[in-house]
């Protein structure tokens, strides 16, 4: 495989996977179509991230890791590849806590809750930033920024509303459709 080819699937399956975010993201602070329709959505984001790492891990060996990071960085000019498999760690960190931290379950603690909108949170950031830094390349970058940003703050205001006055509508007769 080409450098040109390798750069597309990196481009290609960071895309993908963003896509697969914040459709998770929606799905789940929206309950779509039903409680649990998220974590499908949740573990293809995952997958095509790997994939995506594995595209990454690629383009940095075909270029020695020449223009990796974001504003022409170099790999060796930010750490080499332990900063790179650090990255890796990270996200999969992150990523394993936003999925353990299952938005508004009304068994789990309220600091396993917090744990998976900070983690959630933050990878959200990640990709908001890196779309918000390819807008001088296309100004088409503000569009996922801005769905992948409003996915992200929908499903943490989700993730924090009050269990306890659903439970008080529900006593009172009020129809409210399936929570987690």
């Amino acid at each position: 495989m080409n450098t040109a080819s390798v750069h597309r699937a990196v481009r290609l399956t960071g895309q993908t996977s963003a896509v697969l975010f914040a459709a998770a993201q929606f799905s789940q602070a929206l309950r779509l179509p039903s409680v649990g329709a998220w974590r499908p959505l949740y573990l293809g984001f995952v997958a095509a991230h790997v994939v995506h790492f594995i595209a990454v891990t690629r383009y940095a060996a075909l270029t020695n890791g020449r223009n990796l990071f974001p504003g022409g960085r170099d790999m060796n000019d930010v750490g080499g590849w332990p900063t790179v498999l650090g990255i890796y760690a990270l996200f999969f960190a992150l990523a394993s806590t936003a999925w353990a931290s299952p938005g508004r379950a009304t068994r789990v603690h309220p600091g396993v809750r917090r744990a998976g909108s900070a983690a959630t949170g933050l990878l959200g950031t990640m990709f908001t930033s890196f779309y918000l830094g390819q807008i001088p390349r296309s100004r088409w970058n503000a569009l996922p920024a801005t769905i992948i940003g409003a996915a992200v703050l929908t499903n943490i205001a989700a993730a924090h509303q009050s269990p306890a006055g659903m439970l008080k509508l529900r006593r009172r007769g009020h129809a409210i459709p399936h929570s987690a």
